[in-house]
């Protein structure tokens, strides 16, 4: 990984007479038109409701969605142009004193450790500045874990506190709340009173990874947004213009974004390609089973990479095995991402005839989930090349799919063997 350097804001100046005013977030904001559009259908027919869920998965920009969403609502004419007939002096979201955004937060962090995201955020829409999953902004390969979430005494001494405020000078009082899955469980009564009973002028905009992982009666309570993944296109040219990458560059790490176009700007073209080696690697050594090496290759991925590296290696794993299947099936060649390994994917295609391809990349889905409820990642892919090498040879996995703890015992039999 490597540190992202300043974007470039030539679609941020000024208005160029094309703008287009009938979507939210029309300078910064990439992808996602569909809701884009929808948002600004709610303030053209001034139909704005208390409460808003963003859901989608990580990278997707929901922050940049509720950011753009709470500017047009109150008049700030920034990621793109405000709401028809409002107004305001303010140059963001940042410094406007009816929009307040909050992040589940370490029981350990400091007041400058906040600022210092909350500012990074204000800079750019789209940076990581979730706890979780960017531990350290100054360490890049900082791998400890940072559990982060809305205690009550931080619900109670600034969640609640600001949804209290009548607005000084906007259309609402805005209240952020970003992953709000990660809300403890005695701070959602809490908060339900809030969504039941809201002050007046009040508005919630809710983000969430996990829709899944909520009340009902939370979501019950909310005017639903849901995000699509990004496309490659979408996250090629957000690449282009905003992160000034070359088009070759850009092409190539839209398709192993997995739609995630927040972690793929931290991608480090070098690191990736010792990465698509040891991958290669990896694969090698699954089929045969070499013990000692996939322990190795899986301890090193975890002291080595926090959760943006590990995912960004689980998407590298799966855009490699879906150019196995592209040439497999006869695909036109120009649709090969690892074009330039070709001999490799050859090779495989040759050995892995029976294959279950299918199956490999259920695996790497499941490996996501796991990755983000802090499942040790050396763990991870170790039970992954096991069930990868029953897999590559057409077999079905030795022990079922919700238990594969299960090959642990029996690796580390084969190991002391």
């Amino acid at each position: 990984m490597s540190n992202h350097g300043n974007i470039h804001n030539t679609d941020l100046g000024e208005d160029s007479g094309e703008e287009n005013s009938g979507i939210i977030g029309s300078r910064r904001l990439i992808g996602q038109e569909r809701l884009r559009r929808q948002m600004w259908r709610i303030l053209e027919e001034d139909r704005i409701s208390h409460a808003y869920l963003i859901s989608g998965q990580p990278g997707s920009g929901k922050k940049a969605l509720a950011l753009a969403f709470a500017e047009a609502i109150n008049g700030v004419d920034h990621l793109g142009k405000p709401a028809p007939g409002m107004h305001s002096d303010r140059r963001s979201w940042y410094y406007h004193p009816d929009i307040h955004v909050y992040l589940p937060l370490p029981s350990n962090v400091t007041r400058d450790e906040l600022s210092a995201r909350v500012e990074l955020l204000a800079e750019d829409p789209y940076e990581i500045v979730d706890f979780a999953m960017r531990p350290s902004l100054t360490a890049q390969d900082d791998s400890k874990n940072r559990r982060a979430f809305y205690s009550v005494d931080y619900f109670n001494s600034e969640v609640r506190r600001a949804a209290y405020l009548r607005p000084n000078e906007g259309r609402r009082n805005i209240v952020i709340i970003t992953n709000i899955e990660s809300m403890r469980k005695e701070v959602v009564n809490s908060f339900l009173k809030l969504l039941e009973e809201p002050g007046e002028n009040v508005m919630f905009i809710l983000t969430t990874d996990n829709i899944n992982g909520l009340l009902p009666t939370v979501i019950s309570r909310c005017q639903l947004l849901p995000c699509q993944p990004l496309l490659p296109d979408e996250i090629c040219d957000g690449l282009i213009a905003f992160d000034g990458m070359a088009e070759s560059d850009a092409r190539f790490l839209s398709r192993i974004a997995g739609g995630n176009y927040s972690y793929t700007r931290f991608y480090d073209l070098e690191t990736l390609e010792s990465n698509r080696e040891d991958i290669i690697r990896f694969l090698r050594m699954s089929y045969k089973m070499d013990v000692g090496d996939i322990l190795e290759i899986s301890q090193r991925w975890q002291s080595e990479y926090n959760k943006e590296g590990q995912l960004a290696i689980i998407n590298m794993i799966e855009m490699f095995l879906r150019d196995i299947a592209l040439y497999s099936a006869c695909a036109d060649e120009s649709l090969i991402t690892n074009s330039d390994r070709l001999d490799v994917i050859r090779n495989f295609c040759s050995s892995l005839k029976d294959a279950r391809i299918e199956d490999m990349l259920e695996t790497l889905e499941e490996s996501r989930t796991l990755l983000t409820q802090n499942i040790q990642p050396r763990l991870l892919f170790t039970v992954m090349a096991n069930r990868f090498s029953a897999w590559m040879r057409g077999s079905d996995a030795a022990v079922d799919s919700g238990e594969e703890w299960k090959h642990m015992p029996a690796l580390i039999k084969v190991k002391e063997s």
